[in-house]
């Protein structure tokens, strides 16, 4: 069997990782693997048993010979489906439709989510909306994570006087929640509450969140092993994203490392974290701050969510997601014997 995913770019994020992660185990599986983009292959991921072609959609040798053909996002979708000579399945890490940032482009959004593919959806929440829209047949694959890349840190402290406070995303996206955590974190810090603040996301601050003061740090594009080190170093995590983010990766990656969490609750947090997280009202900042008024001075609270997270974090493998793949593959009657 050959299979191609259609990557739009190779730039460093966690949505690119989990396409990763799932074709280098494919490939370790002896599938031929493919991820045919037209920008160059990454350099920050090492890529070993999938192959990478850097080409257009339309003339990629690689898709032409594909038996499995595999969009990563909505922009994906229509190419993988022209010419394609068997099903063509699309890996849905959320519904980008639901995001104000594409509220310009929701038509052509819901014209791709509308061909005829077969979705594969990452998280519960995620089947169930796309269901509710109409999209069928669509399976729930689950997350691929390896917990070995974000071990548990060894002798962290509970008792720090002013403990790190880590904040990941992305400050202009509204889906991340982090302006209304922002807020309640600067009324935390004037009643008195001691912390301090570490920020990562994808791109250095704007002019608007540096004009807040808030964070001692801000850093950005951070390698898979820098986001661990920046785990193990934090003494707690705020989740704030919005039901429209599809999956919280960094609270996964927290959970392993050990990291107590403080979460906006919602049903993908609640998938990944379970009872192993502080919740809070999503997007009510009073709500929030109460709950770190509660959360961060209760050190034995933290030592206890803490040692809950990593368990959690062991249920989500990339080896799981693959089986369920090739049973997808399967029930195409796309897999021939012997092709793993």
């Amino acid at each position: 069997m050959k299979i191609a995913y259609l990557v739009p770019e190779s730039e460093i994020s966690g949505g690119q990782r989990v396409v990763f992660q799932q074709a280098e185990e494919l490939a370790r599986r002896g599938v031929t693997v493919t991820l045919v983009s037209p920008s160059p292959k990454p350099r920050w991921f090492p890529l070993e048993g999938a192959r990478w072609e850097q080409s257009d959609f339309r003339s990629s040798p690689a898709l032409s010979e594909a038996d499995v053909r595999i969009a990563t996002f909505w922009t994906t979708v229509s190419p993988a489906m022209d010419g394609a000579r068997g099903p063509v399945f699309h890996l849905c890490q959320g519904y980008e439709a639901d995001l104000t940032f594409y509220a310009h482009r929701r038509d052509e959004i819901r014209r791709a989510y509308a061909l005829p593919t077969r979705k594969l959806a990452i998280a519960p929440h995620i089947e169930e909306r796309l269901e509710s829209e109409g999209y069928r047949p669509v399976a729930f694959i689950g997350q691929a994570f390896n917990p070995d890349d974000f071990p548990r840190a060894q002798h962290r402290r509970f008792d720090v006087e002013s403990p790190a406070i880590l904040i990941v995303g992305t400050y202009e996206a509204d889906v991340k929640g982090i302006r209304e955590t922002l807020e309640a974190l600067r009324a935390a810090r004037a009643k008195g509450v001691a912390y301090r603040l570490h920020r990562i996301s994808t791109a250095p601050p704007g002019e608007e969140e540096k004009a807040l003061g808030l964070a001692e740090e801000h850093r950005s594009g951070l390698l898979p092993r820098e986001m661990s080190a920046a785990y193990q170093g934090s003494d707690l995590l705020i989740g704030p994203c919005h039901p429209e983010e599809g999956f919280g990766l960094p609270v996964l990656e927290a959970l392993s490392s050990g990291l107590p969490v403080l979460l906006s609750d919602t049903p993908g947090h609640r998938h990944i974290a379970r009872e192993a997280a502080a919740y809070f009202r999503c997007g009510d900042v009073s709500d929030l701050l109460g709950a770190l008024e509660s959360v961060l001075p209760d050190s034995d609270r933290r030592r206890r969510l803490s040692e809950a997270g990593p368990l959690e974090a062991a249920r989500f493998r990339t080896a799981d997601v693959v089986d369920r793949l090739l049973a997808e593959f399967d029930r195409a009657s796309l897999r021939k014997t012997g092709s793993r």
